[in-house]
C-alpha cells in the first residue's frame, strides 16, 4: 500500500467510527428492525451514500457491532483462562465480567446480548455470521466443562453453561434496563447470582 492509500484509510476511521458509535446507539434505543441506513445518515449529517462506502447494508453494519463486543469479550475471557488456573474461579471471573461489561456499556451490551433481529431464524444457526461469537461460547463451555466430572455427558456441559450464563445475562440484563431500581449493594447481588449458579454446578 503507498503512503497515498495510507493517509486516505486513516482519514476514513474517524467516520468509520462516528457511523458505528451512531449506529451502535441507535439500534440500542430503537431496535434493530427500526434502524435504516437513511435514519443512520440522517442522525450523523452525512448521505446514505457515504455509509455505504463503509458498509454494503445495514446487516453488515450490525455484525461489525456486534463483532466489536465479542471481541472485547472473547479478549478478557482467555486473559481469565489463561491467569485464573480454577476452573470454577476463571469461570466465576468470566461471568462477574460479563455483568461489569454490560454496566461499562449498556448499548454494546444490547446490542451484541440483547438484540431481535431477522438474522438469525429456524434456517440459519444463531452463529452462521458470527464466528467469535461461537468462539466465545465455546470457551465457557469448555469451562464449565473443566468444573463437571470427567464423564458429563455434551447434554450436561451444555444445559449447565446456558444455565449460568442464563443466570448472569438475565441480572445483567435487568441491572441495564433498570438501573435506579433498589437492587441493594451490587457487588452482594452479583456475589449471591453467579457465585450460587457457578458453585451448585455438581
Amino acid at each position: 500500500m503507498n503512503t497515498t492509500s495510507k493517509t486516505m484509510d486513516a482519514q476514513q476511521q474517524p467516520l468509520r467510527m462516528l457511523i458505528l458509535d451512531a449506529a451502535r446507539k441507535l439500534f440500542a434505543e430503537h431496535g434493530y428492525a427500526q434502524v435504516s441506513m437513511r435514519k443512520l445518515a440522517t442522525t450523523i449529517g452525512y448521505s446514505p451514500t457515504t455509509i455505504y462506502h463503509h458498509f454494503k447494508d445495514k446487516k453488515e453494519l450490525f455484525l461489525c457491532l456486534t463483532e466489536e463486543t465479542y471481541r472485547d469479550f472473547l479478549h478478557r475471557i482467555n486473559r481469565i483462562i489463561a491467569t485464573t488456573p480454577p476452573p470454577r474461579e476463571a469461570l466465576k471471573d468470566i461471568l462477574y465480567t460479563l455483568v461489569d461489561m454490560g454496566l461499562e456499556n449498556p448499548n454494546a451490551y444490547r446490542v451484541g446480548f440483547m438484540m431481535e433481529s431477522d438474522l438469525w431464524n429456524d434456517h440459519n444457526s444463531h452463529f452462521q455470521d458470527n464466528p467469535l461469537g461461537k468462539t466465545m461460547y465455546n470457551r465457557i463451555n469448555e469451562c464449565v466443562k473443566d468444573c463437571l466430572p470427567a464423564n458429563a455427558s455434551e447434554e450436561d456441559i451444555l444445559v449447565t453453561a446456558n444455565s449460568v450464563v442464563a443466570a448472569t445475562h438475565g441480572l445483567t440484563s435487568l441491572l441495564i434496563t433498570y438501573p435506579t431500581f433498589q437492587w441493594g449493594p451490587l457487588d452482594r447481588l452479583k456475589a449471591q447470582v453467579i457465585d450460587s449458579a457457578v458453585d451448585a454446578i455438581g
